[in-house]
């Protein structure tokens, strides 16, 4: 199942019973503004094929199988809108109806570069990922803020973390986004100077403390 039209009943469905309950079919057919008899004919094709559980008079529900996947594309969509909002300045309604478009096409491996990217703050389960905090402290990976990279060791940047979104934007301009090779060259003068892309910056330590990395 790949479509678009049948993701968005399933997400629909998700929003209106946060997948607990049942939504009566009448219910969805005004949620998304389609006609009963759309709503009936997809709730067959979904049911059959192991997403939904349709019961006469009462509505439908999402299976573990249907609310595993409508979950997965909710998530996509957070991580669309946020990177829309955070890091493109799209107002918040813009943002919503562009993820809405692009939640379908966006791969799990691409969702989960840009979560990295925009550091652990969208959902805990998010996009089916770990959370790169977590992972870090229960040893999966070694991942530490740059400024404690020592000189001449190199690693991968694993995503960017700052509450302010203008230093986000300003380290991807940089160069550091997830996958790049940086190397410490030294830390002196108040300042980190650091070779990514061929390039060598200068860092103010604070900045340094946005930017984590996975050890080599």
């Amino acid at each position: 199942m790949a479509t678009v039209n049948r993701e968005d009943y399933l997400v629909n469905i998700l929003r209106l019973t946060e997948g607990k309950g049942v939504a009566k079919t009448t219910e969805l057919a005004e949620f998304m503004n389609v006609s009963p008899a759309s709503v009936s004919e997809m709730v067959k094709v979904l049911s059959a094929e192991g997403f939904l559980q349709y019961e006469k008079y009462r509505g439908v529900s999402l299976t573990d199988k249907g609310l595993n996947y409508a979950r997965q594309i909710r998530k996509k969509h957070h991580v669309m809108e946020r990177f829309l909002v955070d890091y493109l300045d799209l107002d918040h309604s813009t943002a919503h109806e562009e993820a809405c478009k692009m939640e379908h096409a966006l791969s799990d491996e691409s969702a989960i570069k840009m979560c990295y990217m925009m550091g652990p703050r969208i959902d805990d389960d998010c996009v089916g990922c770990s959370n790169p905090c977590k992972a870090a402290s229960d040893g999966a990976v070694r991942i530490s803020s740059l400024d404690k990279l020592g000189e001449g060791k190199s690693g991968r940047v694993s995503y960017i973390l700052s509450d302010d979104s203008a230093t986000v934007k300003k380290l991807v301009a940089m160069g550091f986004v997830p996958g790049k090779l940086v190397t410490m060259d030294s830390s002196n003068e108040g300042l980190i100077i650091a070779r990514i892309g061929g390039s060598s910056i200068a860092l103010d330590p604070r900045l340094a403390l946005s930017i984590y990395v996975d050890a080599e």
